[in-house]
């Protein structure tokens, strides 16, 4: 059986993640000249993002004692974390690592990002919490608590 907060969270980061394939759709010129969309894509982005590091978050603390782990410090740290515990591997969870860093940049240095990088993260990167879900969802099925 799932935790319910996972579950919730899952649910979350499915609902960011199809209004995040909608804004995927639209032509590059468009997304350029619309503050609203470029605006909605971090805030989307910022929320999806969380919406992982609290699934993390909360993996870690149920399975820590598991297979120890430390305490994440950081938000890089809960995908290290996770990629402790054996919920991906190194190379997927280097990405995670870096969609982390991206999420601090959106919240703390959101006027460094660049309509062409945010654009570029819209059309390359979102199956990455597919991916994510699909790992979480395989672990606690073969790890169930």
């Amino acid at each position: 059986m799932m935790d319910d907060r996972i579950k919730e969270h899952l649910k979350r980061l499915n609902k960011y993640y199809l209004t995040l394939l909608e804004i995927q759709k639209l032509e590059k010129e468009t997304f350029m000249q619309e503050d609203l969309y470029r605006a909605s894509s971090e805030r989307y982005l910022q929320i999806a993002i969380e919406s992982c590091l609290n699934i993390g978050n909360r993996l870690i603390s149920l399975y820590q004692f598991k297979k120890p782990v430390d305490t994440p410090e950081t938000y890089a740290d809960i995908f290290i974390g996770m990629q402790k515990l054996g919920v991906f591997d190194d190379d997927f969870g280097q990405r995670l690592v870096k969609m982390a860093k991206f999420r601090n940049r959106l919240v703390h240095l959101y006027w460094e990002i660049d309509a062409e990088t945010l654009y570029r993260f819209i059309k390359n990167d979102l199956e990455d919490f597919k991916l994510f879900e699909k790992n979480i969802v395989e672990y606690l099925n073969k790890n169930p608590l």
